[in-house]
């Protein structure tokens, strides 16, 4: 197995990863009362997208 498949398989997992906590945050906040702080929604899902394209761009490398 060569360098750039395992990176895009790495990218790969990690925006699966921060798009499912993403979710499963805005799932969380949305349930809660009063004022919540959203921080790791607007981090995760910016990052979830990040990782797909960087898993994108080794693919058509390999």
């Amino acid at each position: 197995m060569n360098l750039t498949y395992s990176l895009m398989l790495f990218a790969f997992f990690l925006s699966i990863f921060h798009f499912l906590y993403g979710y499963f945050e805005a799932l969380r906040i949305s349930g809660e009362d009063g004022p919540v702080r959203g921080w790791s929604v607007v981090f995760s899902f910016p990052l979830a997208f990040v990782f797909a394209y960087f898993a994108t761009v080794f693919n058509q490398q390999i």
